[in-house]
């Protein structure tokens, strides 16, 4: 009985809830201001090939030999980079349809951001 009493309490000190809060890194945070900055520029962002919203960004984007994509900036994206796109992009996103465009961009960002981590 005793031994099952210090089972169940071992059990319970690791029933504990904890928070994981991703903290991106302030070049990799900017390169997404960057990026947002230049879907403004754009009417619609329906049908938007966000490879050229890159191309289009060209040198202002941080991607260099100094700067690597962490595990931290990558998880903080996929988790977090929707509704951090969505509001620094305010008053774009007026319907399901400019919604369903910002999935597809976030989701497209995610795999290219993927790619980009070290293995």
């Amino acid at each position: 009985m005793e031994v099952e009493l210090e089972i169940n309490n071992l059990i319970d000190s690791f029933n504990y809830n904890t928070t994981i809060i991703w903290k991106p890194k302030h070049q990799f945070v900017k390169d997404i201001d960057y990026i947002i900055e230049e879907l403004k520029s754009y009417n619609t962002l329906i049908n938007l090939d966000i490879y050229e919203v890159l191309v289009s960004c060209g040198h202002k984007l941080t991607w260099d030999q100094d700067y690597n994509l962490s595990n931290d900036d990558f998880n903080w994206f996929k988790i977090q980079g929707k509704n951090y796109i969505l509001t620094k992009l305010n008053n774009k996103v007026d319907d399901l349809y400019e919604y369903g465009a910002v999935n597809n961009i976030h989701f497209k960002l995610t795999e290219l951001f993927e790619l980009q981590l070290e293995t």
